[in-house]
């Protein structure tokens, strides 16, 4: 990731779901409203069956936290993704 963004949010889904980094991207983009985002993902432990895919989320400095989380919850409920989000510090 580049050094103007900083990670805000780790991104499990379940163990059934995926999505493609490319449509992670446009959620991730339209909750910040910001094309000023990055994703990465996490690789799972191989040999564990219940592995779930896990994400990073990243923004740039001038993120704020609250709409870009209440927007990206609605994103992936209205999208019937099970899901955990999970701060991280700024």
């Amino acid at each position: 990731m580049s050094r103007q963004h900083v990670q805000v949010f780790i991104l499990h889904l379940g163990s059934q779901q995926s999505i493609g980094p490319g449509d992670l991207r446009v959620m991730w983009a339209t909750a910040c409203e910001s094309p000023d985002i990055a994703v990465s993902r996490r690789p799972t432990t191989h040999g564990h069956a219940t592995a779930r895919p896990c994400f990073e989320l990243w923004a740039g400095r001038q993120f704020h936290r609250a709409p870009a989380e209440r927007r990206m919850r609605a994103l992936l409920e209205s999208r019937g993704f099970l899901f955990t989000l999970t701060h991280t510090a700024l």
